[in-house]
């Protein structure tokens, strides 16, 4: 049985910070390569076989049959040194099998693509599918991992195995690791800009708002108290759960302590960031286990282990949502259900629509800053060349709502709409609270309670008014109603 602590340890190797010690269970992996100073996968199972197992199931263990399919159809009729060095060059090996270049019978990227890629005459055709299936050695262990000769006496650390140079590239950390390849970190003209997506989202940019949220709200308190104390908030939890990996491991509250500064232990006026160059943000790994990152995962701050959810509304709701904090005051997972409102009936504006529907949205034109963004910019719409845009609202509304200037009008309108209701709502729920002082009706204080848990509620959710739109009128309105009933009560 795996034990909680041996979780942790798995986990924190994978940012390459401390051991990991697993059991000597598992299924034999196949036979790869091995070379001087790089174990093979099996040396790796051996003490790792949880996260061998995890890697199997995961789309880093299945990269040969994608290759060979990409050469196939876009490369038929070039030579291996063609696809890499010709006039629209596209290094593979690099990075669906850097390892490659290590197996028998190769010394180059162009070797590895000759072995494990069948071909004609020295060219690829579009019958060329993948060959030594059995020594392909996919993202595996040592792509990402530099493990030292005395290993486990010294630990791994993260690193991208570099196959043209035939070294370990160093990184500073597990997004910039990820950007290698899913991004422009090593390669300025891929199509894969997941990397540079996610840098120009808020993300990427966590950090400050924490430190400005601690000075406006946390003055005197200490970072235990701010995680554990009487009115608790989990900064890290949400704005960069894997901080609890720096340094060898933390906990929650001395991960606050680390990252922002304090005078004698409490936060105040000068809080600031600190240590900005190892806060890791929203990393990629908040999101997905690098071990199988195909399945939407979350990574506890608390438990230091990964969580697969349900789906990706799920996983948004831990932090945008009462999944997590059952108290939390950001709930635009709960207002997009459309439940949870206390005599207001359940609604939805768009059934069946999940966050990532609208927020990852993913074009299918060939080139567009949309499909190679991958939808990491969070945003709905997407800026592309020439100054037009890719809205997801079009993908449901197709000539209604599919430029960014009718986009922008119907979210001005919805919002302005809300403002104005939230506006009244929030002057006459304040007019009943007073009126009621002194009062003991039960039947007006629950009118109260109810008109103020509406009225939190519907402030609560993070679009101003655009998230399902209807359920948060609706339950202005019933907030609203309350409060006049209450005043038309009270002399």
């Amino acid at each position: 049985m795996k034990t909680k602590s041996r979780t942790i340890k798995c986990l924190l190797l994978m940012t390459g910070m401390t051991l990991v010690g697993c059991g000597l269970f598992g299924t034999p992996p196949p036979k790869l390569p091995t070379a001087p100073n790089l174990p093979s996968l099996l040396d790796c199972q051996l003490c790792h076989a949880d996260v061998h197992a995890d890697w199997l199931t995961g789309p880093h263990a299945m990269t040969q049959v994608d290759v060979a399919s990409e050469l196939a159809e876009e490369r038929a009729g070039e030579t291996p040194n063609e696809v890499l060095h010709g006039a629209d060059p596209e290094n593979c090996i690099a990075c669906h099998g850097p390892t490659a270049v290590l197996a028998s019978g190769t010394t180059s990227e162009a070797d590895a693509l000759s072995v494990f890629f069948t071909s004609a005459n020295g060219a690829f055709t579009a019958d060329t599918s993948a060959d030594h299936t059995d020594n392909w050695p996919n993202v595996g262990c040592t792509a990402c991992h530099n493990v030292p000769d005395d290993h486990p006496a010294t630990l791994p650390t993260l690193a991208l195995y570099d196959s043209e140079a035939g070294q370990y590239a160093s990184v500073d950390n597990t997004s910039s690791l990820c950007g290698q390849c899913h991004g422009t970190l090593r390669f300025a003209e891929t199509d894969h800009l997941t990397y540079d997506a996610w840098a120009l989202s808020k993300h990427s940019l966590t950090q400050q708002d924490v430190a400005d949220e601690l000075v406006a709200e946390r003055d005197g308190e200490t970072p235990d108290e701010v995680v554990n104390g009487s009115d608790p908030e989990n900064c890290i939890a949400c704005h960069a759960p894997t901080a609890v990996l720096a340094n060898g491991g933390m906990s929650e509250a001395n991960a606050l302590d680390y990252f922002f500064t304090t005078t004698n232990g409490q936060f105040g006026a000068g809080t600031a960031p600190a240590h900005s160059a190892d806060w890791p943000d929203v990393a990629c790994t908040a999101c997905h286990d690098p071990m199988n990152p195909g399945s939407p995962s979350y990574f506890n701050s608390s438990t230091k282990q990964h969580e697969t959810m349900a789906g990706t509304s799920e996983l948004c709701g831990q932090c945008h949502g009462n999944l997590r904090f059952p108290d939390t005051d950001h709930l635009s997972y709960n207002v997009i259900a459309g439940t949870g409102g206390m005599g207001v009936p359940d609604a939805s504006t768009m059934p069946g629509a999940t966050c990532t529907d609208c927020h990852m949205f993913v074009s299918d034109v060939d080139g567009s800053n949309s499909s190679m963004f991958h939808g990491h910019t969070f945003a709905i719409s997407v800026q592309e060349e020439g100054g037009q845009s890719t809205v997801s609202c079009a993908k449901c509304h197709p000539g209604t709502f599919d430029t960014q200037a009718t986009v922008t009008a119907k979210i001005d309108e919805w919002q302005q709409e809300f403002e104005t209701l939230d506006a009244t709502t929030q002057a006459n729920v304040a007019a009943a609270a007073t009126a009621m002082q002194g009062v003991s009706d039960a039947t007006l204080q629950a009118k109260l309670d109810e008109a103020q848990f509406n009225l939190s509620f519907a402030d609560s959710d993070e679009s101003g008014g655009f998230h399902n739109h209807v359920f948060l009128l609706a339950l202005l309105n019933d907030a609203n109603t309350k409060a006049q009933e209450i005043l038309t009560a009270l002399p």
